[in-house]
């Protein structure tokens, strides 16, 4: 396999994936592309408790992913790593043609 990635490089990309590896993970990235916004509006948009959007919040802030940033009293996150936008848009594009296929099969 003469094109195979290197140990440096997939060691690095690991942790990435990892992170986003969770569906509300992949929610949360996506919602934040769109915006940067507080833990409360997060909850409020995806009905989940706010726990569980604070720790899935952790998991991506230890991966570099996202970044939060004091305003006053609030705490508002955001995406820190540009290309990002783009990941998502493939994976999105890839998960219509997964279901394309799913449909074509039936």
């Amino acid at each position: 396999m003469k094109n195979c990635m290197d140990w440096h490089a997939a060691s690095t990309l690991a942790p990435v994936f990892k992170a986003l590896g969770h569906s509300l993970r992949l929610r949360l990235v996506s919602g934040l592309l769109s915006q940067e916004c507080n833990v409360k509006h997060m909850t409020d948009c995806l009905g989940v408790a706010q726990a569980t959007v604070s720790q899935q919040l952790a998991v991506l802030r230890a991966a570099g992913l996202v970044k939060r940033e004091r305003r006053g009293n609030q705490v508002c996150y955001r995406v820190e790593k540009p290309w990002l936008r783009q990941l998502l848009r493939l994976a999105a594009r890839a998960e219509k043609e997964m279901e394309d296929g799913r449909s074509q099969a039936r």
